[in-house]
């Protein structure tokens, strides 16, 4: 090879050494196939798990309202900081809720309101 010039050596070993990488590609593509990437739904297939991610996710929504801050009350639809506040401090003064309709006997609380947040309140 002592005919070539530096410059075609160079052209040389660019072209094989790209042959190498493009047979190495294919060679990995053959033995890794390609991992699809889409998003599946296989939950939907099964309906028990289904309904226990749905009771799990609206468990996680809901508010012990014996145990929760101002803050986690105040995710309640309707319940500001003072009506969070107002929970906090008859809880304080009467103790533990007993039932979901206790909650009733704070000061404003309505029955809307109540309506609205009693599938999302607990008592724990």
């Amino acid at each position: 090879m002592a005919f070539l010039t530096k410059q075609e050596k160079y052209i040389i070993a660019f072209l094989i050494t790209g042959a190498i990488c493009g047979i190495s590609y294919s060679y990995y593509r053959r033995s890794h196939p390609r991992i699809d990437l889409r998003f599946r739904n296989p939950i939907q297939e099964d309906e028990t798990l289904q309904k226990e991610i749905d009771r799990l996710l609206e468990e996680a929504k809901s508010v012990d309202i014996n145990s929760a801050s101002i803050n986690e009350l105040m995710k309640l639809k309707g319940i500001g900081p003072v009506l969070a506040q107002r929970i906090i401090e008859y809880r304080q003064q009467n103790g533990p809720f007993k039932a979901k309709d206790e909650v009733k006997k704070v000061h404003g609380m309505g029955p809307k309101k109540f309506e609205a947040i009693k599938d999302h309140i607990t008592i724990e």
